[in-house]
């Protein structure tokens, strides 16, 4: 255990005095700062080489983030080109459908003559196959219900202005008329 100053004092015989005090408190600080002096002196080369290893572990840990810092910036340019592609294939799209529309509204002369044609042929060949045959055997054929098949009859019949049962297709296939609409 610890004494007390003042019996450290009669132990070694000196009047305990405010001098003795202060030089005791001189001579304990420069007894710790030249232990700290040697400490410091001993963890030099500790403080190097931490510093040493702290460069090296930056330099490694740069050198693995170098990759993925690429890697990183690689995925962003692919981001990017595949917004501008999906972009300027989303605007070719569009004006393909654009011009499709457009084109689809509109029929030539030349398209509309031959629709009309083709519409007429159409007609006649239900015609004749509904005179040879009945509405039960042009039903399934067309895909249709008979009674739709009928239907189609009929409105092939008005297109081509016959009236009646059974009159002549030649005579009628000759007339230029107008094909108003064709069942498929």
């Amino acid at each position: 255990m610890a004494s007390t100053s003042h019996a450290a004092s009669r132990r070694s015989l000196r009047p305990h005095t405010t001098p003795n005090v202060r030089e005791n408190a001189r001579r304990e600080r420069e007894r710790l700062l030249a232990r700290q002096a040697e400490l410091e002196k001993l963890s030099a080369p500790i403080h190097a080489a931490a510093e040493k290893l702290a460069k090296l572990d930056a330099a490694v840990s740069a050198r693995a983030e170098a990759p993925l810092k690429k890697i990183e910036r690689l995925e962003k340019a692919r981001d990017r080109k595949i917004e501008k592609i999906q972009q300027e294939y989303a605007a070719k799209i569009a004006a393909v459908r654009q011009e499709l529309e457009a084109d689809t509204e509109q029929m030539t002369p030349a398209e509309r003559e031959q629709e009309a044609t083709l519409l007429r042929e159409y007609a006649d060949a239900i015609v004749r196959f509904s005179d040879k045959a009945s509405a039960a055997e042009l039903a399934p054929l067309l895909g249709v219900s008979v009674r739709e098949a009928k239907k189609i009859i009929e409105q092939a019949r008005d297109n081509l202005g016959i009236t009646g049962d059974s009159p002549d297709p030649a005579e009628t296939s000759d007339v230029d008329q107008p094909v108003t609409a064709a069942a498929s």
